[in-house]
């Protein structure tokens, strides 16, 4: 190995190390917001969780299948552009637990999220984004051809 592909090299990991970032970590948010995730209603489990219900209708990116051939493995993601987003959540309709998922961001955090989640049948995902107190959502329609959640 040259000098030159040494520093090519070295320039790299340190650019890499420096974008990365510097406060990923994952919680279990169920006995925070217990109520959220017991409730069967996507509505009630939003209210539960954001203290309201009033959503404006996009803001947020989700992306699933049409069609999930199977509902114990729906991949899904989730993106904003939006600025200062202090959470996103992940519901489903349909399901024993509406809610699916939390994502609580930092600062400086990069809101964009690829899972895969359980639908017990055809339903709804609904994706909601915490913006400085503003609630935006959007929603899928996902049509499932076996079920995953007991089914």
């Amino acid at each position: 190995m040259n000098r030159r592909n040494f520093m090519e090299i070295g320039v790299g990991v340190l650019a890499m190390t420096l974008v990365s970032p510097l406060h990923l970590r994952a919680e279990d948010l169920r006995d925070e917001h217990a109520k959220a995730f017991a409730d069967s209603d996507v509505r009630s489990a939003i209210k539960d969780l954001f203290g309201s219900d009033a959503a404006i209708e996009g803001g947020i990116k989700l992306n699933a299948p049409e069609i999930a051939a199977n509902g114990a493995v729906v991949p899904i993601r989730v993106s904003t552009d939006k600025k200062n987003v202090k959470s996103i959540a992940i519901f489903v309709e349909h399901n024993p637990h509406s809610l699916v998922a939390v994502f609580e961001q930092t600062k400086r955090g990069i809101p964009r999220y690829s899972l895969r989640i359980k639908m017990a049948k055809t339903g709804k995902i609904i994706a909601v984004a915490d913006v400085n107190g503003k609630l935006y959502k959007t929603e899928k329609l996902v049509k499932v051809t076996i079920g995953g959640c007991g089914g």
